[in-house]
């Protein structure tokens, strides 16, 4: 085996914006004499920064061509190479050397991370931990993908986790050659929008149990997530402006609620506010009055505790059922559906073969509202855009991001089908 060399050098780069940088990147001569050229990240500034990122770099070793004319994957000696379960099994534990590096290395490290890393390190040990991870092929774990049945997101963070133990494998002092593992698409039709008889049809408070008539109607009205209704605090209604502050939304754990939005952090939590219309105004104010709820309170609650993931979605496919948009209780029970006293699947409950989920309301939000507004003033209520963001203590700043949204009256006016407000 020859050890083939890093070597870091700069040269000029022109960004998309038309400016012109000067950049530090490496290059190395491949199997097939051909040099690879590779950027050390924006990161580095220097000569010295650039020398120390490459003697970082996994050493390269010079391949020969299989018989077949295909790159043959490098060989790989005995004390260089270790089972996948020995690394794997050390990986995502608490105080652990690997949790410590992935602090230092700016990577989650909660205990949702954890929890979610240690699942998938189960799943990896329990189908090649007793395999050295040099011996690992790219076909062979693709195929075994293949034959799972699990979403695109699913195999696609279990590809991640089986490239963090090659990784780790490094710090270890395993030199193995990584597959380039391809990733697998995601799932596109997600859900689809209520149309305006169906939302008539679903918006019925006879259809409901509990609180769930306006703990639904609130999704639709603001185009919220459900962990962001879930999480919804009384603190956070502004009644006099007609409006709702969205900073956070509580976890699957129903523990958990996070000071910040979807795609935020607790730097940049991407709080956004948005109108509400006068109904669900109205009885979110009757509701936090006939319960006596505080400012901290959950709006809704189920036995003192805030309403699960598997509640929410349980009540609202109750009210598809009763509303009509599903397929009636008979054919259910016939299709294996109905077990345990209620629905254990969420596909193929409407006859028409479109997909109504809670997620639904928020995309059906979306798309009545962008009849009366552009999309950029748009992003700014369903929280896809930054500058929205609202101070809790600055009502101007409110006033403001109100104010600065055109013709958000008419399109919140127009938003709920006339029958709702109408039945109430």
């Amino acid at each position: 085996m020859i050890r083939l060399d890093y070597h870091a050098f700069k040269k000029t780069k022109k960004l998309k914006s038309g400016k012109t940088v000067r950049r530090w990147y490496y290059y190395y001569i491949d199997a097939n004499e051909k040099q690879v050229q590779k950027s050390c990240g924006t990161q580095v500034k220097t000569r010295q920064a650039a020398e120390s990122f490459i003697r970082g770099l996994p050493p390269l070793i010079k391949t020969e061509l299989a018989p077949s004319g295909i790159l043959a994957k490098p060989p790989i000696t005995g004390s260089e190479d270790m089972l996948i379960r020995d690394i794997a099994e050390k990986m995502y534990l608490p105080d652990s050397q690997h949790i410590q590096r992935r602090k230092q290395l700016s990577k989650p490290i909660s205990l949702e991370s954890i929890n979610v890393g240690r699942t998938f390190m189960n799943h990896i040990v329990t189908t090649w931990g007793d395999r050295m991870l040099g011996s690992l092929e790219l076909d062979e774990v693709m195929n075994h993908l293949f034959s799972v049945q699990r979403s695109g997101s699913w195999k696609n963070t279990y590809i991640t986790a089986l490239k963090e133990i090659y990784q780790e494998g490094m710090f270890l002092g395993c030199k193995v050659y990584r597959p380039h593992f391809p990733k697998f698409g995601r799932e596109q039709h997600k859900a689809d929008i209520f149309t305006e008889e169906e939302l008539e049809l679903f918006f019925k408070p006879e259809n409901f149990t509990h609180d769930f008539f306006l703990f639904f109607l609130c999704s639709l009205s603001g185009g919220l997530r459900l962990g962001e209704t879930r999480g919804l605090k009384v603190k956070q209604l502004i009644f006099g402006k007609k409006a709702i502050i969205i900073d956070g939304f509580l976890k699957d754990d129903n523990k958990t609620r996070t000071t910040y939005n979807k795609c935020g952090s607790p730097e940049h939590p991407k709080l956004r506010v948005v109108p509400y219309p006068d109904l669900p105004i109205s009885l979110l104010k009757e509701h936090i009055e006939r319960n006596a709820l505080s400012n901290d309170d959950y709006v809704f609650s189920f036995g003192e505790r805030p309403i699960s993931k598997s509640l929410a979605e349980r009540a609202f496919i109750a009210a598809l059922i009763n509303s009509g948009l599903t397929w009636d209780k008979e054919t259910l029970k016939e299709k294996g559906y109905w077990r345990n006293g209620h629905i254990q699947v969420k596909r193929d409950l409407i006859p028409d073969g479109r997909r109504l989920i809670p997620h639904s309301l928020r995309y059906t939000y979306i798309t009545r509202m962008s009849r009366e507004m552009d999309a950029h003033n748009l992003l700014k209520l369903t929280g896809h855009d930054s500058t929205a963001m609202v101070d809790y203590y600055n009502r101007k700043n409110l006033d403001m991001a109100l104010a600065g949204i055109p013709s958000v009256d008419e399109a919140i006016s127009s938003l709920l089908p006339k029958a709702i407000g109408k039945a109430n």
